[in-house]
């Protein structure tokens, strides 16, 4: 591949998984910005590494959860160093639990903002503010200048079209996440 397209190709790419890249940092190492850096610097990694990737998406995907996920134990272990509090931190079976946990709740999050950025602009709004922000009805209503019942028709309208939408497993989980 071209360095052009494939500088196009990592764009995309970027535009796909930048969120769950930033999810995934963040459950490991508990800090949005320092999440957001790691997440960045694996799109970087990504574009230096054309001669040693392969073009396919869902091995890219892989080595993208891989470079965030070392460099994201990389400066946990470097703050457990700093703090003086363990002079070695190895990953352990609770370690990769943890970091499985992550990948996962991560690629849900991601789909769940694909899946919201799909809905009609009024039914999306309503849903990420009630559900992603956890506002009441009655702020939605006041916000929006609608109606409370208006909001409560939204966001029974937006769990329709979520159900036809995402698959019934990622749906029943995202649901779970949604009304806790």
């Amino acid at each position: 591949m071209k360095r052009a397209t494939w500088d196009i190709f990592v764009k995309e790419l970027y535009d796909r998984y930048y969120l769950r890249m930033c999810e995934f940092a963040y459950r490991l190492v508990a800090c949005r910005e320092a999440a957001r850096d790691i997440a960045q610097d694996a799109f970087v990694v990504l574009l230096e590494s054309q001669s040693r990737v392969s073009d396919n998406p869902a091995a890219i995907k892989s080595y993208l959860y891989s470079i965030v996920k070392n460099a994201a134990l990389n400066r946990v272990r470097h703050q457990h160093i700093a703090a003086r509090i363990h002079t070695q931190h190895k990953m352990d079976e609770a370690d990769e639990m943890g970091a499985l946990q992550a990948m996962v709740h991560a690629e849900i999050i991601g789909e769940l903002h694909t899946a919201l950025d799909s809905l009609p602009g009024r039914c999306a709004s309503v849903c990420k503010m009630a559900y992603l922000e956890g506002k009441k009805n009655q702020e939605i209503a006041d916000e929006l200048g609608v109606s409370i019942n208006t909001v409560k028709t939204q966001k029974q309208r937006a769990i329709f079209l979520l159900r036809n939408k995402l698959s019934p497993q990622s749906f029943a989980v995202i649901l779970s996440l949604l009304l806790s």
